[in-house]
């Protein structure tokens, strides 16, 4: 009866196939889960930080075309006559719609305004609007801005 007893004792010491593979199973869930997270943490917090930083360019852009209205405001709506730009750089030398890769300067963005000329009291109405592109593992994406600049004729 003794060794009944403790070879029942030996049976119950050690863990079962079966429960080991729960353990792991369970253990690869919650790993698996853990990853997952932190991947898609590091995705949105790129696409945050793209998506600024296009904010960023259209209203450097926007800023950039009202110092040049300021400048030389006969210049400005010849330009403005043109109706899409590319900007590589703030610039004028690329009149027409960006290519596929024509980006800023040393980043994986591209800047194109378009320009929409509209009599209006006795005035010129400008309106301008500049999209800022970039694609990432998600697609396409675009940040957009537009302003109105007035010219007195």
């Amino acid at each position: 009866m003794n060794f009944k007893l403790k070879i029942k004792q030996g049976l119950q010491k050690g863990q079962s196939l079966f429960e080991v593979v729960v353990a792991i199973a369970i253990s690869a869930l919650i790993i698996t889960a853990i990853v997952s997270l932190a991947s898609n943490s590091i995705q949105n917090s790129s696409f945050s930080r793209d998506k600024t930083l296009a904010a960023n360019y259209v209203q450097q852009t926007n800023e950039w075309l009202r110092q040049e209205r300021d400048k030389s405001t006969t210049n400005f709506m010849a330009k403005a006559a043109v109706p899409t730009w590319c900007f590589t750089t703030l610039s004028w030398s690329l009149p027409r719609a960006c290519g596929a890769t024509e980006y800023i300067s040393g980043t994986k963005f591209i800047r194109q305004s378009s320009f929409i000329i509209s009599p209006v009291d006795g005035k010129s109405l400008v309106q301008m609007d500049t999209v800022v592109s970039w694609r990432d593992a998600k697609g396409l994406h675009q940040v957009k801005g537009s302003t109105s600049l007035s010219i007195l004729q």
